[in-house]
């Protein structure tokens, strides 16, 4: 069946289907490592049976430095 992947809305991030049941977390808006420079994103999925499967797993992102001078 269709899995359905999800992350909290108030992060900075958002997930895109990329192929089939892959999914690739991207950038929904402009980081500032000097207000925040690490996140740790749950990305939950769960498919569409009955009883529903679920799962979650915690990805660590560092964001980096660029000169914006």
């Amino acid at each position: 069946g269709e899995v359905r992947c999800s992350i909290a809305e108030r992060l900075p991030f958002r997930l895109e289907k990329s192929f089939e049941d892959y999914y690739r977390v991207v950038t929904a808006r402009q980081l500032d490592r000097e207000e925040v420079s690490e996140y740790n994103v749950t990305v939950r999925a769960a498919d569409g049976g009955s009883p529903s499967l679920r799962s979650g797993a915690v990805l660590a992102l560092r964001v980096l430095d660029v000169n914006d001078n």
